[in-house]
């Protein structure tokens, strides 16, 4: 399924006039947390119903509801919704008799049903005998009546089951890939045209002549129904011009080697010329166009231009051509797309930063070297360069409350004042855009603060400036959240807590939530991960996440819905199913030789055990233990072993009594100590104990947690 063109978030700029489009595409390492939260959702979600699958969930997770519907649909290469297999749930005898009437799919039920109403009610049902005619065609037909209402609507969308199409779990990188592959074919699909500049040596590497490589590409574009022209690019044009010179030598379409083999071309080029293209050492551009003069909407050969352009560059291959070379695989390969946009075309540059976010250009021999190529961002001072890469390391901890920064957002118009952001911060359907006022000129400052002024009560704007400023923009206070800075360093954290207080909807965040929709959730799913817990429960700090699980707590209380429990490291978790994974830990350790067990041989049991504790870690399993009842004993602060509480006295009276029991000769030899060296003491094992109990669980209190921290901030206060 393609991509939406409303739903790929792009820009549209004027730089020399000439107007570009930008789409917005996924740089290395950009949301991966985000992404990575979306896909334990569908992980999740594998053999369940489309019933009860949260719609809005990516939305939430992703900060972005138009990237995020790009990204649920680029998961339907990796996942997707089949029906049942048929007869569902029926009995023995309910599918024999369904066999003997050749009844074989839910379309067969349903034309049986139609028959049977013709013959025994007229052709229709009133709602007076509608419940018990259909429990008549039930059980003529040798069915249950609940099983006759299931197996009609068996191939609807609410009973599909999702499944996984690959073996493996797609990641974030990948996910990231295909969805600017995708944008990328979107955007081509409602291209009129699309040039190619390709340098004279893109082959060489490979030892291919161009000849080779333009007569790759022309029969790939006569196979796909796509028209090509073929001229020399103009040598003047520089790189970041648009590839719209007029032709200057037009070639024929020849047998191979292709050859411009006229006179005054010969001539032209010196008496060293052979006619070939590679002796010209001139780049050739190629222009890919459909069938205009039949119909002149793009969208009649569009879909044609984007897979052409996807051969040529070679990503998303067939396994079958994986080892064969792109046709377009090589270094400075640029062109232009002319995408048409509300009827309007604009130029969409193809050039090396964007080829190599879609992992095309690179030999298809080496897949692995197709991945996205880190591309840095280029900051206008080292200020604004310190703090985005202070800010982004309080995203990598969990710690921005669910901030994302956006650097170069659009500018911002207000009649004739034209102000273009530093930044812009995004949290959820919020956008605040941040203003650096770091230049330390009067001048500046005073017409800074004249456009400022412009934008008063029209944008929401947020001003970082220096403590020296205060004369020119202190006016601003009470206007735009203001943060004062000083030694020209922006404290990324006190910017975040500023937008916290400003912009606080945490009331109405809570008032929001649903709270049976979420218990029954948490009830049929067992455990849902601590991202997602957090974007469940519209919280983005601790001390939010705590306020919803009082909520919880409070209405699990009042009925008689299960209880729930918040786990570091496994996040909201059903009582019940917590229980059973705590039993089958102490079952592990009590079965273990002497009751006692590595906690990593732990971790790794409980990984294996269930699908939903694939991203357990050690810490977690630690905390599990205690619940348990069992004791963690470490020996260094790299080793450590889960023991039941049966074998502890025995486990702690083996070390000391090893080495005295052991034979003379196998004793370890001993140097003698100085008279003046005091005697060491024997290094202790170190064991820490924690009561649980198993038959009671309920929500957690984190009566007290800072409000510092998100999804990995810890916590162990229970109720």
């Amino acid at each position: 399924m393609r991509l939406a063109l409303a739903d790929i978030k792009k820009t549209i700029s004027r730089r020399g006039g000439i107007t570009r489009l930008t789409p917005y595409l996924l740089r290395p390492g950009e949301l991966a947390r985000e992404i990575e939260a979306l896909i334990a959702l569908y992980e999740a979600w594998v053999d369940r119903e489309r019933s009860g699958f949260p719609v809005d969930r990516a939305a939430e997770l992703i900060g972005d509801y138009r990237l995020a519907r790009c990204l649920s649909t680029c998961l339907a290469e990796e996942y997707e919704w089949r029906s049942p297999p048929w007869p569902g749930a029926a009995s023995a005898d309910e599918a024999a008799a369904l066999s003997g009437r050749e009844i074989h799919s839910p379309g067969h039920l349903r034309l049986a049903l139609y028959d049977w109403v013709n013959d025994h009610a007229g052709g229709s049902l009133s709602a007076a005998i509608r419940e018990s005619a259909l429990d008549a065609c039930a059980a003529d037909l040798g069915l249950r009546r609940a099983m006759l209402d299931t197996l009609l609507a068996l191939d609807g969308d609410a009973q599909t089951v999702l499944h996984r199409i690959g073996e493996t779990i797609p990641t974030a990188d990948t996910l990231a890939r295909r969805y600017n592959q995708r944008a990328f074919e979107s955007l081509l699909a409602n291209a009129g045209s699309v040039e190619f500049v390709v340098p004279h040596d893109i082959g060489q590497a490979a030892g291919e002549p161009l000849g080779t490589v333009v007569k790759r590409l022309c029969f790939l574009a006569r196979t796909m129904g796509v028209h090509y022209d073929l001229t020399f690019a103009d040598d003047g044009t520089p790189d970041d011009a648009l590839p719209d010179a007029q032709p200057q030598a037009q070639l024929a379409e020849k047998r191979a080697p292709y050859a411009t083999n006229a006179a005054s071309d010969t001539d032209s080029l010196g008496d060293d010329a052979t006619g070939t293209l590679e002796a010209t050492g001139r780049p050739i551009r190629v222009l890919l166009y459909g069938p205009q003069e039949i119909s002149a909407a793009p969208a009649a050969y569009g879909e044609r231009l984007a897979r052409l352009c996807r051969a040529l560059l070679g990503y998303r291959r067939a396994p079958e051509r994986a080892s064969r070379r792109a046709t377009l695989a090589g270094s400075g390969l640029h062109g232009v797309a002319q995408v048409y946009l509300h009827g309007r075309p604009l130029p969409f540059a193809l050039d090396d930063r964007l080829l190599k976010l879609l992992g095309a250009g690179t030999d298809a021999a080496q897949p692995d070297a197709a991945g996205i190529a880190e591309t840095k961002a280029t900051y206008d001072s080292g200020l604004e360069a310190r703090f985005a890469s202070e800010f982004a390391a309080l995203e990598r901890d969990d710690a921005a409350h669910g901030w994302r920064l956006e650097r170069e957002p659009e500018p911002l118009l207000v009649g004739e004042t034209i102000l273009v952001p530093d930044f812009a911060l995004i949290r959820g359907m919020r956008r605040v855009y941040l203003e650096i006022a770091g230049y330390w000129r009067p001048g500046y400052r005073e017409r800074k603060a004249r456009k400022l002024s412009a934008l008063r009560g029209r944008v929401t704007l947020a001003i970082a400036a220096p403590e020296t400023a205060r004369g020119e923009l202190g006016i601003f206070a009470g206007v735009f959240p203001l943060l004062w800075y000083a030694r020209d360093h922006i404290r990324a954290h006190e910017l975040i807590a500023l937008l916290d207080r400003t912009y606080d909807d945490s009331a109405q965040r809570l008032a929001s939530l649903d709270l049976l929709q979420i218990s029954d959730e948490v009830a049929a799913r067992g455990r849902i991960p601590p991202r997602e817990s957090y974007a469940l429960l519209h919280s983005y700090t601790r001390a939010e996440l705590d306020t919803a699980l009082r909520a919880l707590s409070g209405d699990a209380s009042n009925g008689d819905r299960r209880a729930l429990v918040w786990l570091d490291g496994l996040g909201l978790c059903d009582a019940a199913w917590l229980a059973e994974i705590v039993a089958r830990a102490h079952a592990d350790v009590a079965s273990a030789p002497g009751g006692r067990l590595p906690l990593s041989d732990l971790a790794g049991h409980l990984r294996e055990s269930h699908r939903l504790l694939a991203d357990l870690d050690e810490a977690t399993v630690e905390a599990l233990a205690h619940r348990a009842g069992l004791r963690v004993a470490r020996t260094s602060i790299f080793v450590a072993e889960v023991i039941a509480p049966d074998a502890a006295e025995q486990s702690e009276e083996e070390p000391a009594n090893a080495e005295s029991n052991a034979p003379a000769s196998t004793r370890p030899h001993r140097q003698p100590s100085r008279p003046s060296a005091q005697p060491r003491p024997r290094a202790r094992r170190k064991e820490h104990r924690q009561d649980a109990s198993i038959s009671q669980l309920d929500i957690f209190s984190t009566e007290g947690a800072e409000d510092e921290g998100g999804p990995g901030a810890a916590s162990t206060h229970e109720a």
